[in-house]
């Protein structure tokens, strides 16, 4: 696509496993996507350490938090390319909060990833402070790569699982998982959720309702979602299921067996959940596998 050509792939690096694996994962899809990978890393800026009299750290012990980065990125870069010998790996470090660059970095990225510990073991307050607010406010999709240790077979042979509800961001997610189910040479299932007597309170009138109808009516929401875009992608074998029950649940359901899940998220508001939706919200904090949010580019 036009659009992101030139594009990198970017990911956050903070030391810890976890950005490794992300970077890991990051490293594979711009692989696949014939994209630079650009490694960003963010130092405290010299407010972070007034004190309660106003002293400022010595300038030299930021310049060493700077060096500190750098070193960082160094063995990042020397991971990557072990994996993947010719990636063009780029790097921006500076001050400031880890969110707010990857946001502004997100303008010209394909994709922002930050890495997540393993199923459970993320805190509210790390989403929060760090990944929530870059999923919510960035202008590029954005991955919070979780699950199993990533390696360098990835991207993998296993499926991936886009969510769609009919909703305009729910096509950006299509359009997104489209675009990666052909550049990793995989499959998709495309999954819809619906609700039956249960969600619905009806299970009082459930036999007033004509079920089989009403199926049927949600499965011409996944085939509105595919008009056209499937003839772009010829080469993506496509799996349509439509079932019933809660969203969250049949996505984590089917992430056990995808490489990667790919969901859209609603415009932003002031509320951290009504931010990222309580789908997205649940599938970023409990997903077996890497997750990706999409909106519209802002």
């Amino acid at each position: 696509m036009s659009e992101h050509a030139g594009a990198p792939v970017v990911v956050g690096i903070d030391g810890s496993r976890a950005a490794l694996d992300a970077a890991r994962w990051a490293a594979g899809t711009a692989v696949r996507l014939d994209a630079p990978l650009l490694l960003a890393h963010t130092y405290p800026d010299e407010a972070t350490f007034y004190n309660g009299t106003a002293m400022m750290i010595d300038a030299q012990f930021i310049q060493e938090l700077r060096e500190d980065g750098n070193s960082m990125l160094d063995a990042t870069t020397a991971a990557v390319l072990q994996d993947h010998p010719g990636l063009a790996v780029e790097r921006d470090v500076r001050s400031g909060t880890a969110a707010s660059h990857l946001i502004e970095l997100s303008r010209a990225a394909r994709i922002v990833a930050l890495g997540a510990q393993g199923a459970g073991a993320v805190t509210d307050y790390l989403l929060g402070s760090t990944v929530l607010r870059t999923v919510n406010h960035a202008h590029s999709p954005v991955a919070v790569v979780r699950g199993a240790s990533t390696t360098a077979s990835s991207p993998d042979t296993r499926p991936i699982v886009v969510g769609v509800d009919g909703s305009q961001v729910s096509e950006k997610a299509v359009e997104e998982a489209f675009a990666l189910a052909s550049a990793f040479g995989v499959g998709l299932d495309v999954v819809h959720a619906w609700s039956g007597e249960k969600q619905h309170g009806l299970a009082h009138a459930s036999k007033y309702v004509d079920w089989t109808a009403y199926e049927e009516g949600e499965k011409a929401v996944v085939s509105e979602c595919l008009a056209g875009i499937r003839d772009e992608y010829p080469d993506v074998p496509v799996n349509e299921v439509t079932t019933q029950g809660v969203s969250a649940d049949v996505l984590l359901r089917h992430a056990t067996t995808a490489q990667l899940l790919v969901v859209g998220s609603h415009g932003r508001g002031k509320v951290m959940g009504a931010l990222l939706g309580s789908v997205s919200q649940n599938l970023v904090h409990h997903a077996p596998c890497p997750v990706l949010v999409c909106r519209a580019r802002q």
